[in-house]
């Protein structure tokens, strides 16, 4: 029998509108797998029961009285620590703003509250979200549901391991540099980075804020656009989002991909990709050929001189709001993790003129790709070379058979999305060597988030799940 807490949002959506369900009942359930299965995986900073358990009556009542605020109404979303939720605590996952607690909720969890989701508690991020792990020396660590001893991606790696585990169907990321996109494929589930602007950042801490884009993790990609749906629009405060924006996310499952251009770029995946990786990577395209795609060659600029480019903007940015925006560093750099600290230490050294020559690469950077997706739907791209790295060594990995960091080997397939800013849908798409699950990107038009999804949603049918539902985790009892 399907238990309440396995089902995905459409699913839950479709029981309260027959009157299977209740929220109060769906959220006793997510909240008891919450305590059955989070001891073991550390998905979760900070679990809001009482609030939750109160915004579930009241959402009952409504759909009682046959009113719906929409398809989240009711549903548990967690969200990503670095967005204030309130009366949770707020230190970003650092101790260098340990007791802080959110007096107010950040804009999009305002609008999530307002279509309706049950904001069931806030999931752990790598610190202040600058870090690809979601491990901290000194806090505790997220876990990779499918394998305790990987790592689950970062810096969302908290939603992505909660909704990989059955604790909520949907949670919220946010990406700067790969950080929806990075735990979605190693946990297994999809993911979307909608077009940098969709969805407001105020009311969240800024990593480097010519990048970070909120989105989703969710069950399904259609899924994931639903929440992202949710939480977009025009904000006067948060300068990057335009009063008009163009399109939604949202679209329905296709089982077919006729008439449909997938462009792939050999510049893209010449650094190499770990051979079970390639061989996912190969049967997801062969897949969209099935499905009826056209899979075309495009020649867009190479994976390392993107990240070169990336690098430099992001560190200054950062250092920037560390030190000069929060005050925070080198005042309190002993409170920050060492590795963290490291990077900021780096930032330091960037110079006007390094940080000035990369916003014109930039500029070249997206043109090109600007121009590719006017004879493509979609591009099609990895996630990472390599499967997740060991907790016991989080930062490492071996790859094309050397010793590397996992940075390196990962962040060189993600940064491409960040650099132009284009939505992004994440899909499972097979499995590794070790079991693990893999996933690829599909990169749409500026504000052609739905083309995304779509082509997401099919690959995603066609590609299979996992040989699982969800992972095997060792289970707390109510007692024990």
């Amino acid at each position: 029998m399907t238990e309440l807490w396995e089902l995905p949002v459409r699913a839950l959506a479709q029981l309260y509108e027959s009157r299977r369900a209740s929220p109060v009942e769906v959220l006793e359930s997510s909240l008891e797998r919450i305590q059955a299965v989070d001891g073991a995986v550390g998905a979760f900073a900070c679990v809001l029961d009482e609030t939750a358990n109160a915004a579930a009556r009241r959402l009952e009542s409504e759909l009682l009285r046959g009113e719906s605020r929409g398809p989240l109404h009711g549903v548990p979303v967690a969200v990503k620590e670095l967005f204030d939720v309130e009366g949770a605590p707020a230190d970003y996952g650092s101790d260098a703003l340990s007791g802080r607690v959110a007096t107010a909720d950040a804009e999009l969890v305002r609008r999530l509250r307002n279509r309706g989701a049950l904001i069931v508690g806030t999931t752990r991020s790598h610190e202040f979200g600058w870090g690809i792990t979601t491990q901290h020396e000194r806090r505790a660590s997220t876990r990779n549901p499918w394998n305790l001893d990987r790592i689950p991606g970062g810096s969302s790696g908290g939603s992505g391991a909660a909704v990989a585990s059955g604790m909520v169907p949907a949670a919220v990321g946010s990406d700067t540099g790969g950080s929806i996109r990075i735990p979605a494929s190693f946990c297994g589930v999809a993911g979307l980075k909608p077009t940098f602007g969709r969805i407001s950042r105020t009311g969240g801490v800024a990593l480097a804020p010519s990048f970070d884009t909120a989105g989703a993790l969710g069950r399904t990609v259609t899924d994931a656009a639903l929440v992202v749906d949710a939480m977009s629009g025009a904000d006067g405060i948060d300068p990057a989002c335009p009063p008009q924006q163009p399109a939604t996310a949202a679209a329905a499952a296709l089982s077919s991909l006729d008439g449909i251009r997938v462009g792939i770029s050999a510049g893209l995946a010449a650094v190499g990709l770990d051979p079970p990786i390639q061989a996912v990577f190969d049967a997801a395209a062969a897949h969209l050929v099935a499905l009826g795609a056209e899979v075309v060659e495009v020649a867009l600029p190479d994976a390392e001189s993107i990240l070169a480019t990336f690098v430099p903007l992001q560190m200054a940015e950062a250092y920037h709001v560390h030190h000069r925006s929060m005050g925070l560093y080198p005042q309190r750099a002993d409170d920050y993790g060492a590795d963290v600290r490291a990077r900021l230490a780096l930032a330091a050294d960037v110079s006007i003129g390094d940080y000035l020559t990369a916003v014109e690469q930039r500029r070249r950077i997206v043109a090109e790709f600007e121009r590719s997706l006017q004879n493509v739907d979609v591009i099609l791209s990895p996630v990472s070379g390599v499967g997740p790295s060991r907790v016991d060594n989080s930062d490492s990995t071996i790859w094309n058979g050397q010793t590397r960091p996992l940075r390196d080997a990962v962040m060189i397939f993600t940064v491409p999305n960040n650099v132009t800013g284009l939505p992004t849908s994440v899909v499972p798409a097979g499995v590794d060597a070790d079991g693990l699950p893999v996933g690829v990107q599909l990169m749409a038009g500026r504000w052609q988030e739905a083309t995304a999804v779509e082509s997401g949603s099919a690959l995603a049918g066609a590609a299979g799940s996992l040989p699982a539902a969800f992972p095997d985790l060792p289970v707390e009892t109510a007692g024990g």
